[in-house]
């Protein structure tokens, strides 16, 4: 495996200077006409444009059918997720693909001063990992699910032992604000770099991160089905593509056209690894821009803004604040729902509204997780609907606070 990562990390490099490599896309479109039967009896497929428009609620709704023929699922790596739609869904990918992945996360992420085995700290709202596997990857993890004081100072001592800190940015925000509320100063930690995921990273809160640890920041954009998608590294204004594993469009709100530069479009990317399930002309859900930008005297595609990402904190009935990603990842794996929305409408009540898959629903498993992340004085009410509004981005805001402390 360490081979196959090295060689990956070199091809990620070569890929990269050069700039996007046709052949890469027509190995994976070749190998979707040929093997997927989403595809299958369809002769017009030639080109990208050929391909249709797909999004997580079709490869849900047809997982079967992405599955290539020459491929056992059995075999292949499922990866859950929700990501900022509220929607949960189960991709498969080759191990391949994964270390592809990693391959792009350890070649990337050296704008940050990262670099694989460092001490660094992982804002995750999963469960840690096991602690001989945090031992060996010199991690130490960051639980956003509890913002309380005690819980921050904890987080504060730890930080003092990291040199790079990988998570989203509003559990980040929020620690510097604490930090720097007990009297705190760039001088009291060693943070080499600060990598800033899942969420956009609003100037206030860069400011504010900024101030406490005077370090690099990077921005990631990545999904879990896909992997890191683009990077906006330190003082730089716009986001880098990697164009040695996809191909990024922008495409308009109201059609498949393709967006004039600076326009404001949908972001549809196709992943020249996934072999184990092609997402070819996949639609993230998430707004961009793009402009063509002369980088090291080669003209490249650029994106410039990416919305679509920004959730609300919800806080439980004492008060303490819990992020938003600790209802997503509880709930990324429940089988009987389609679509959810999670709504704070007071001090005390919550309701979770969802569009359930009756073949597997079960609304007590649903209160059981909410109760678990907020408490078992949280007043819960389930709605089962039809469907969940989107924003005019087509996105769905999966977490709402009408309740303002």
């Amino acid at each position: 495996m360490k081979k196959g990562i090295y060689n990956n990390v070199l091809d990620v490099e070569k890929k990269l200077d050069k700039g996007f490599a046709s052949s890469d896309l027509k190995s994976i479109l070749i190998h979707a006409k040929s093997t997927v039967p989403f595809y299958e009896g369809n002769p017009d497929l030639n080109e990208l444009t050929d391909f249709p428009i797909i999004n997580k609620s079709i490869v849900r709704e047809n997982v079967d059918r992405f599955i290539p023929k020459n491929k056992k699922k059995s075999d292949l790596i499922k990866v859950s997720t929700s990501g900022s739609s509220g929607t949960p869904m189960a991709f498969y990918r080759t191990s391949d693909k994964r270390i592809r992945q990693i391959a792009e996360v350890i070649y990337l992420s050296q704008s940050a001063n990262y670099y694989f085995g460092m001490k660094h700290g992982f804002i995750r709202a999963t469960h840690p990992k096991g602690k001989l596997s945090l031992l060996i990857q010199n991690e130490i993890h960051i639980d956003p699910t509890m913002l309380s004081d005690n819980n921050l100072e904890k987080i504060r001592n730890d930080i003092k032992k990291m040199k790079i800190i990988i998570g989203f940015p509003s559990t980040l925000y929020e620690i510097a604000l604490y930090c720097l509320k007990m009297g705190d100063t760039p001088q009291d930690f060693k943070l080499k770099g600060i990598i800033s995921t899942a969420e956009p990273l609003l100037e206030k809160q860069k400011a504010v991160i900024q101030s406490l640890f005077d370090c690099p920041i990077q921005v990631r954009y990545a999904t879990e089905e896909l992997g890191l998608v683009a990077v906006q590294n330190p003082e730089e204004d716009y986001f880098t593509i990697n164009e040695a594993s996809f191909f990024v469009e922008i495409l308009k709100i109201d059609s498949d056209e393709h967006c004039e530069e600076n326009e404001e479009g949908r972001i549809v990317v196709t992943d020249f690894f996934s072999y184990g399930m092609p997402l070819i002309r996949y639609e993230t859900g998430d707004i961009g821009r793009f402009v063509k930008k002369m980088i090291n005297g080669k003209e490249r595609k650029v994106i410039t803004s990416i919305s679509g990402r920004e959730i609300e904190m919800i806080y439980t009935p004492k008060g303490e604040k819990i992020s938003p990603f600790s209802i997503n990842v509880m709930m990324k794996d429940v089988t009987g729902v389609i679509k959810f929305q999670f709504i704070q409408k007071d001090k005390d009540n919550y309701v979770m509204n969802v569009v359930p898959d009756f073949k597997s629903y079960n609304e007590i498993e649903i209160k059981e997780i909410i109760h678990s992340i907020l408490g078992s004085d949280a007043k819960v009410k389930i709605q089962q609907v039809e469907s969940i509004p989107t924003l005019p981005s087509g996105k769905t805001a999966y977490i709402v606070n009408e309740y303002k402390i």
